[in-house]
């Protein structure tokens, strides 16, 4: 089935799902007030924080922040994709999601890309089975058992064993009546130099079979017991198989590492498996190739904090470095865990434990503070060595598009590595007089923004947003009155931007549509979810609330007003337009 689900396809899954049962499947809920409670899934819970309207439905929890609709639910807790989850959904309440048309060229390819998967997966289960029963993987059973590796690790990651044989492999296939063309194409087989014929590609080697996001099998990896070379050994790229594309143990693992909300990269199968023996989960592995930008688009669906721990030697850092921009392109957090020289993940923990590589976690830097520390170990810390270690760093922040989290980075660089931050502006072509100089109208507004929010924080503004996001037939009202202009808490502010949006280009306030575009600010879609939660209907005291919070606006507006009024009194008499002015003095009487 493709990825594509029509849009009314989408609003009857939604319809139909109780969110209630499904998250009581998962968790114990009991009924309080107008939403039903639980202790949260998703983070350590002593007391119910955990709450689900039934009314809305939506989840929220008030202790780590975690909520949303059924669906992010099940994707949370079964590390689901959005369209797994609503293909999940569907399935249960009888919901069929129409196939797109395919053209006969479309059509082609697929049965093509099928084959190849079933090719692959026969042959994976061909060589577990060896690695369970024969004889010939006596020294492999070995091999893993002094690894440290257990019998569910075995099965769960499907490991298997390709017999010291040319054609192991093709007698099976031969034997199941499948082609031999077809093993040759998806990387099975190799073709002999005189065209007659194939041989197997994995002899004498453990076998790790490659699953996509999915967890349709597109590839095999392959290591050998003894010292040679190749030591490791990949399937060759085909139309399902992209080793820039895919990560090991991202199938298996992408539940535990949204549960964890926190992952590691690592660089090979044995060290996603040895931390596998130590409930260390949340891993994914790269295949015999740099980290790229596109592996790194993958992470960033599942969480936001990623920790590269890859081998201490040179080799493993010149990886991290060269991974770190594209963390800082995609707006993730990205630190670098730096392991002994003579380590990799593999063998320090099997020789340290898992508390000692919990303890190195703890101290790991971010990507940009690795990055410092390398450039001025490479280079030095005289002059030239701070100016190479800077032009490193700087292409490290070049992609990022965040201009808040670019200028916070800009002035952390600068900071240690004691370099003026407009030159630094400068090398990255950023305008210093829109970027590092406010000018003077920003500086005023700062100001006044600033004394205002000395006073105590005012309950009212958020009491003001969740009511409109429980009443949003009176947003036009809100609008109307310029409600942007008179917030003083910047969050709100931020957050009825974000509503005021959706609103003008739907004609509505869907507050799934609402989650859904504040998805890439998690603080924000959290504030939401919290307002939104909070909310009860007022019923007839409707009409008085609508009329106070009236009130508060006009209040908020005449007190903005008096700062502006204050603030031009206090500047130079000849930038104070005087009519303008006493205009403003009039308003507020």
């Amino acid at each position: 089935m493709s990825s594509y689900i029509p849009e009314d396809v989408l609003r009857n899954v939604l319809e139909a799902a109780n969110i209630r049962q499904v998250v009581g499947e998962f968790v114990p809920l009991k009924k309080s007030g107008r939403n039903w409670i639980g202790l949260c899934p998703f983070h350590p819970d002593k007391d119910p924080s955990f709450s689900v309207s039934e009314e809305k439905q939506i989840f929220h929890c008030f202790g780590c922040g975690e909520g949303g609709d059924v669906f992010k639910f099940l994707m949370k807790m079964q590390g689901m994709s959005f369209v797994e989850a609503v293909k999940a959904l569907a399935n249960r309440y009888g919901i069929i999601i129409p196939e797109r048309p395919r053209s006969s060229r479309d059509q082609k390819r697929h049965m093509e890309t099928e084959e190849l998967v079933s090719l692959n997966l026969a042959a994976a289960e061909f060589y577990h089975r060896n690695i369970l029963h024969s004889p010939e993987a006596s020294d492999a059973r070995a091999y893993l058992e002094s690894r440290g590796l257990k019998s569910d690790t075995i099965s769960g990651f499907r490991l298997g064993w390709a017999n010291d044989r040319w054609d192991g492999l093709i007698n099976h296939l031969k034997t199941e009546g499948l082609s031999l063309d077809r093993a040759e194409k998806a990387g099975l087989l190799v073709s002999r130099k005189s065209g007659k014929g194939y041989y197997d590609r994995f002899r004498g080697r453990i076998i790790f079979p490659i699953l996509d996001r999915s967890g349709k099998v597109v590839a095999l990896g392959g290591r050998i017991l003894e010292d040679g070379h190749p030591k490791y050994l990949n399937s060759p790229e085909t139309p399902v198989y992209n080793k820039s594309r895919v990560l090991y143990g991202l199938s298996q693992n992408k539940g535990a590492i949204r549960r964890a909300g926190k992952g590691y990269v690592v660089e090979g199968y044995m060290d996603l498996l040895a931390l596998a023996q130590f409930n260390i989960d949340q891993v994914v592995a790269t295949l015999g190739t740099a980290l790229t930008e596109d592996h790194v688009k993958q992470l960033r669906g599942l969480c936001k904090d990623w920790i590269l721990v890859f081998d201490g030697d040179a080799a493993g850092v010149k990886a991290a470095l060269r991974a770190l921009p594209f963390f800082y392109k995609l707006n993730l957090r990205v630190r670098v865990l730096v392991l002994p020289a003579e380590d990799d993940p593999d063998s320090f923990v099997r020789r340290e434990g898992k508390e000692a590589l919990d303890a190195l976690v703890d101290t790991a830097g971010t990507g940009l503070d690795f990055a410092i520390q390398q450039g001025l170990a490479s280079y030095g810390k005289d002059p030239e060595g701070r100016f190479r270690t800077t032009e490193d760093v700087l292409s490290i922040l070049q992609p990022v598009s965040d201009p808040v989290r670019k200028s916070l980075l800009v002035g952390h660089v600068a900071q240690k590595l004691g370099v003026r931050e407009e030159s630094l502006w400068e090398r990255l072509n950023v305008s210093n007089s829109s970027t590092i100089v406010p000018n003077i109208r920003k500086r005023y507004e700062l100001s006044v923004e600033a004394k205002i929010r000395k006073g105590p924080e005012n309950r009212a503004e958020a009491k003001l947003i969740s009511f409109l996001l429980g009443y949003p037939q009176y947003m036009k009202t809100f609008l109307d009155a310029g409600l942007d202009l008179w917030l003083e808490v910047p969050s709100l502010r931020n957050l009825w931007m974000a509503m005021s949006h959706l609103y003008s280009m739907s004609g509505n306030l869907n507050l799934p549509d609402l989650y859904d575009q504040l998805e890439p600010v998690p603080e924000l879609r959290t504030l939401a979810l919290r307002l939104s939660a909070d909310f009860a209907p007022f019923e007839d005291m409707e009409e008085k609330m609508l009329s106070d919070l009236k009130r508060y606006c006009e209040d908020r507006r005449n007190k903005v007003l008096r700062w502006n009024v204050l603030e031009q009194i206090k500047a130079p008499a000849e930038i104070v337009d005087d009519e303008d002015l006493l205009r403003q003095i009039l308003q507020l009487r």
